[in-house]
């Protein structure tokens, strides 16, 4: 199968109603691409939506930036499209995009922006917009993005605040000469002024670019600007039970993280392993879930109570086999009590009780849930059934452990939702400044990593 050539990311939040037309515009592209819809939350219909057109899902944290980011870091195309969920990109905006993909370029691109609206007031906002952006150099995420993915990543991505994430990146762009506008444009919904009113939306949304641009910071102006949710309430996801498996091994010395004790020594590998377990597990008490750590090699449970035991958990022996053995042995127990159960190991630090929730929120949706590691693992998988197929033929402790479980998914007929993508701790290159900070440990002199 080709290697899609654009990602098109779509931040989205209870945007049931408006995803599908632009959906249907994006599957009219004539270009190899695929597309991720990142939800942050949303209590609507939102993920169906997604589903019901062939679009990947994510479960991110809420804020577009972060979304935007996450969902950029997924995918691996070399082009990456970025546009809001209430936007349309009619046939003159994909054969736009088409042509400065296929013609090389390196900039990145948006497009002109019109709104779809008859009244006259918003063709005084799309003047008035051309003017900022010609002489003030402000391009909104309304105008979309189309950008090189390793462009994006070396002049953003976008800062994580909780407004003016587009502008930023943006002008990032046209001081680097990198940004230039499409012949096309791209329609958005009005519906924020039609909801707040014309006259007020538009002296905020200009009293708030006018204190930006006397540098306030956006901290200071997002509480002029909430979110837009639905009005009604959803209907509460009726839950039983959930179940967190935690993988553990003793930490012993020449034992655990073989890899990264190649470079510091068994003994300082040990000591990192047995710093992320405790971090890592510490972090799990707010989880809306019941705690069962699952230790490695039977017969060690005093040893890793000593290890972990402060928290709140069950603690059993796994059971004998491979990799994928133990965790289906262990869903298939878990599912004995719980509905929903999911497994996570020690050794990513940045795995929280939050990281967790979003699991088993993106679980009333989804069948499997994959939250993807940097070196091609996984870091957690949640199930709402078990599914064996999901551990079987994998070649563990490979880079293709992800691929090959999204494939048996896929399979499956499951319904996959994929969360953030974290870096596990396998080498000393994965020891970064952040991370040591998180452990308790202090670089190195001389700018090396210290353990």
């Amino acid at each position: 199968m080709d290697t899609p050539e654009l990602g098109i990311v779509i931040p989205a939040l209870d945007e049931a109603e408006a995803l599908p037309d632009l959906l249907r515009d994006l599957a009219q592209l004539d270009l190899r691409h695929e597309v991720l819809v990142v939800d942050g939350g949303s209590r609507d219909e939102t993920v169906q939506a997604a589903r019901r057109a062939g679009a990947r899902v994510m479960r991110s944290r809420t804020g577009r930036a972060r979304q935007m980011n996450a969902g950029a870091r997924l995918l691996r195309t070399p082009w990456l499209l970025i546009v809001h969920a209430d936007s349309r990109l009619d046939a003159d905006a994909l054969r736009a995009v088409e042509f400065h993909v296929r013609a090389g370029r390196s900039d990145a691109a948006c497009f002109r922006l019109a709104i779809a609206h008859r009244h006259l007031f918003y063709r005084f906002i799309e003047a008035a917009q051309r003017i900022r952006a010609r002489y003030a150099g402000l391009v909104y995420g309304d105008q979309g993005l189309l950008i090189p993915r390793d462009l994006f990543f070396g002049l953003g991505p976008y800062p994580d605040v909780p407004i003016m994430e587009d502008v930023i990146l943006n002008r990032r762009l046209i001081v680097a000469g990198r940004l230039r506008t499409l012949p096309a444009t791209i329609t958005t919904s009005p519906r924020r002024y039609e909801e707040e009113g014309r006259l007020r939306a538009w002296i905020r949304n200009a009293t708030l670019i006018t204190r930006f641009l006397l540098d306030a910071s956006p901290a200071e102006l997002a509480h002029r600007y909430p979110p837009r949710r639905l009005r009604a309430a959803a209907t509460p996801v009726q839950r039983g039970t959930a179940t967190l498996l935690v993988f553990a091994k003793a930490p012993r010395p020449g034992k655990v993280k073989t890899r990264l004790a190649r470079t510091i020594g068994d003994a300082a590998a040990a000591d990192v392993y047995r710093r992320m377990g405790r971090l890592v597990v510490d972090r799990l008490t707010d989880a809306r879930a019941t705690v069962t750590v699952c230790y490695d090699p039977p017969g060690s449970g005093g040893e890793v109570r000593a290890w972990l035991g402060d928290v709140p958990a069950r603690y059993t022996a796994q059971p004998p086999g491979d990799l994928g053995q133990r965790m289906a042995r262990m869903f298939e127990r878990a599912f004995e009590a719980a509905d929903r159960v999911v497994v996570i190991g020690t050794d990513t630090p940045s795995v929280d009780a939050g990281t967790i929730d979003r699991a088993l929120d993106a679980l009333d949706s989804a069948d499997v849930v994959l939250g993807p590691a940097t070196d091609g693992g996984y870091y957690l998988m949640g199930l709402r059934a078990p599914c064996p197929a999901l551990f079987e033929g994998i070649a563990w402790s490979t880079d293709t452990v992800l691929h090959d479980t999204a494939s048996r998914a896929r399979e499956a007929g499951a319904r996959l939702t994929w969360l953030e993508l974290e870096s596990d701790i396998d080498t000393a290159d994965d020891l970064t400044p952040e991370v040591l900070e998180r452990l308790g440990l202090d670089p190195a002199p001389g700018g090396g990593r210290g353990v």
